[in-house]
Parts: structure tokens; C-alpha cells; sequence
């Protein structure tokens, strides 16, 4: 995934803004819907995304 020498850190700071990004869409999306299940969902998927960036920051 890195490319002109990007390193393995920065790719995955890149992947991990995405992800973010896109959680903030379905919470979007969902929260219009009201449905309490896909809200669990994108509270543990931020919830993992958080350690994730804490986990990076400390590497």
C-alpha cells in the first residue's frame, strides 16, 4: 500500500482516517434510521478505531 516511500506508519494513519471518515457517514446514515443494532455496531467499530490510533501513537 505505501507508495513513493511512504512509510508503514503513515499508510496506516491514511487507512485509519478512512475508516474514520467513513464510520462518520454510516453514523449519519443509521442515526436518520434510528436502529439501535447498527448503533451498537458503529460504537465498537469507534471504539476500536480509538485503540487502534492510541496503539499507533504509542509505536
Amino acid at each position: 500500500m505505501s507508495t513513493n516511500g511512504e512509510s508503514s506508519d503513515q499508510t496506516v494513519q491514511k487507512i485509519i482516517a478512512e475508516m474514520e471518515a467513513n464510520v462518520s457517514v454510516l453514523s449519519w446514515i443509521k442515526a436518520a434510521e434510528d436502529n439501535k443494532e447498527a448503533q451498537e455496531h458503529i460504537r465498537a467499530i469507534k471504539a476500536a478505531l480509538s485503540k487502534a490510533k492510541k496503539d499507533l501513537v504509542k509505536a
